[in-house]
């Protein structure tokens, strides 16, 4: 059964709800390849599970761990379901995002999110502490202190 364009963005909004409850998580997620495959897979049209398995030969078994962990942090909107000729019915999903940028500069991670209705999300890590200029210490001075 497919959804209206007006269910779909309700699809795609509660998916970005939730991507806001798990904003780590979802910044971790999106520098695994699987998922950026997976995201790119379901990012024009909606995919069964089965059809993204065999569009990214991502192996069946696996798929379906990748796409239940990405609808559960809102990467994925499930936008309906449709009746199949094997078993029954398969839920259909979407990618929630329209586009993602990532930042790497003085020691921070800035990833930058569009989703499909246009809001955006920005999430910041921050993994290195900055040295001040003064804190240095020069490869004298450690062998002077490490000798005393």
């Amino acid at each position: 059964m497919r959804i209206s364009a007006d269910q779909e963005e309700l699809c795609i909004l509660e998916a970005i709800r939730t991507a806001n409850a798990h904003r780590d998580e979802l910044a971790e997620s999106l520098v695994d390849n699987s998922v950026l495959i997976i995201m790119a897979a379901t990012a024009r049209r909606d995919l069964t599970v089965r059809e993204i398995s065999t569009i990214t030969t991502i192996p069946l078994a696996t798929c379906y761990k990748l796409v239940e962990k990405m609808a559960g942090i809102g990467l994925l909107a499930e936008t309906g379901k449709i009746r199949t000729s094997t078993r029954g019915k398969a839920s259909m999903y979407s990618s929630s995002m329209r586009t993602f940028a990532v930042d790497v500069s003085n020691g921070i991670i800035e990833i930058s999110i569009v989703w499909k209705n246009g809001q955006t999300m920005n999430l910041t890590r921050e993994v290195c502490f900055s040295i001040a200029a003064g804190d240095i210490v020069a490869s004298g001075e450690i062998e002077s202190m490490t000798s005393k």
